[in-house]
């Protein structure tokens, strides 16, 4: 089959046979070969771009000699033996080096040897220094040694492919278990992420522990770090290492330095045998193994997470290891952000309900001196402005204990009374209250008559914060001189649990 140089050199390295060591069963073929044929040197030789390499020699020192001077880079040439009695009368390598040279070559026999696509890649060759020539019997002898050499090269192709295979299905199933592993890691990840009776520090310990579990390693810390100091925030490591959390290295001392300096990642399984052997983390801990990645808040750099280890891993860190670090890092950021905002915003809330306070108790205070006759008789439309502007003044310090119900609420520290309480008398002073600032739009609140007055298990305090809400919204919403009618029904009698409902509902 002839075929194209490229596709030929491809054909040959697809064999995975150049430069691997001697073999017996090629030494065999050309033992034998020396034996019958009474010739000095046989040679089982591959021709590549610029040389040919020769599997296994007999006779012979050199492993590989230049393709130009090459007598089988002409035997590959075509089908059949190639054979010359005497090279140094031949016009073709007269000149050659391999033939002037003491003892040089005169003949030559080779027979190309084809690979199971139909490339020849080389030869099995017979040389002498004295010229002869073969009859019928050896020509066909030799075709037989070469059809054997043949048969070796492309079981030996075989057997590399195979090889192959069975290295790409190892890899195969080694990268799907690795990604069952992230995938059960990332879901543990998750539910620690989302439990609500782990606390922010509580949460970042198990995530610390998890991520010693996935990655097999000793100790997980997070640090924050801060003009070159080193602090541990979070800790997870065995009884005999002593590090706890708030304790401060210099950071040069570890190996988060590397880690920056690496652009925010690291890993390497055998720190003894890389250039980070006389790293003074190694020489002081004798840390390992050890992976990190940078935490980042918005515009800014936290700290890190690592995981490391006293004793070595037997392979890097797989791709899937580094991908579940970066992630666990990013949820730290995340995590540690949101703690940050919700201090703010806390503080913030806080801060200006207290600020808030102080001034409306004193107007608060002063208006009900004023309007209950501190300052002598007041005019009657001067008493209704007053008494607006105190009931509005009520309702804003009302807003502000909204604040911090919310805030305690988020806290979970929002505690709630209930005890049975008419429902008549508390929709009657839901009315009550509300009607003044539903006034401002022009809007009445209406309540029609209960058919029987129930008792209902509620905290007063927090009922009439929903109705306020409610009746606000409905004035507001409402249209001009509109009414705003408030009813109650019973339903579910017939529910199995004799649960009685009461809804409320607008026009």
């Amino acid at each position: 089959m002839v075929e194209s140089e490229q596709a030929r050199l491809q054909a040959l390295h697809g064999l995975a046979i150049l430069d691997t060591p001697p073999e017996e069963r090629f030494d065999r073929i050309t033992r034998l070969a020396t034996h019958l044929f009474g010739v000095e040197i046989a040679l089982v030789s591959l021709v590549d771009e610029e040389r040919q390499w020769f599997k296994s020699r007999q006779g012979f020192s050199l492993t590989q000699t230049c393709r130009q001077e090459s007598f089988c880079a002409h035997a590959i040439q075509k089908e059949g033996i190639f054979e010359i009695e005497d090279a140094s009368a031949d016009p073709r390598f007269a000149d050659n080096v391999l033939v002037t040279a003491r003892r040089g070559i005169r003949f030559y026999a080779g027979v190309p040897l084809t690979t199971s696509d139909g490339f020849r890649v080389g030869t099995l060759c017979i040389i002498d220094s004295k010229p002869r020539r073969l009859d019928d019997a050896q020509r066909q002898a030799l075709i037989d040694l070469a059809a054997c050499a043949e048969d070796e090269i492309n079981r030996m192709g075989l057997e590399n492919e195979l090889s192959r295979v069975t290295k790409a299905r190892s890899r195969l199933a080694e990268d799907e278990q690795q990604q069952r592993r992230l995938v059960a890691a990332l879901s543990s990840l998750n539910e620690i992420s989302t439990s609500n009776e782990l606390s922010l520090a509580q949460q970042l310990q198990a995530s610390l522990a998890l991520g010693c579990r996935h990655l097999q390693m000793q100790m997980g810390i997070i640090s924050r770090i801060n003009n070159g100091i080193f602090e541990v925030v979070s800790v997870t490591a065995p009884e005999d290492i002593t590090i706890s959390a708030g304790q401060c290295l210099p950071l040069a001392n570890t190996y988060c330095d590397m880690t920056l300096q690496n652009d925010g990642f690291l890993a390497v399984h055998h720190v003894g045998q890389s250039n980070l052997c006389n790293h003074p983390c190694h020489d002081t801990f004798g840390l390992e193994a050890y992976i990190g990645c940078t935490i980042l808040l918005p515009e800014q750099l936290f700290g890190t997470v690592s995981f490391s280890s006293t004793t070595p891993l037997w392979a890097p860190f797989a791709e899937t290891d580094k991908l579940f670090l970066k992630l666990l890092s990013r949820w730290i950021g995340a995590s540690l952000e949101r703690q940050r905002v919700d201090a703010l915003k806390s503080e913030f809330v806080s801060t200006v309900s207290h600020e808030l306070r102080t001034p409306l108790t004193a107007v608060t205070g002063g208006l009900k001196l004023v309007l209950g006759g501190a300052t002598g008789e007041i005019p009657t439309q001067t008493k209704q402005m007053l008494t607006m502007a105190l009931k509005n003044s009520e309702r804003l310090g009302g807003l502000i204990n909204d604040l911090l119900d919310i805030e305690k609420l988020l806290a979970g520290k929002l505690n709630f009374i209930c005890q049975p309480h008419s429902l008549a008398t508390l929709l009657t002073a839901a009315i009550q209250e509300n009607q003044p600032y539903a006034s401002q739009y022009g809007v009445t609140l209406n309540l029609l008559p209960l058919a029987v007055d129930r008792l209902i298990n509620v905290d007063p305090l927090r009922f009439q914060q929903i109705m306020a809400n409610l009746l606000s919204n409905a004035a507001k919403f409402s249209q001009l001189k509109g009414e705003v009618v408030i009813f109650c029904d019973e339903c579910d009698k017939k529910s199995p649990y004799q649960r009685k409902r009461f809804w409320l509902w607008y026009n």
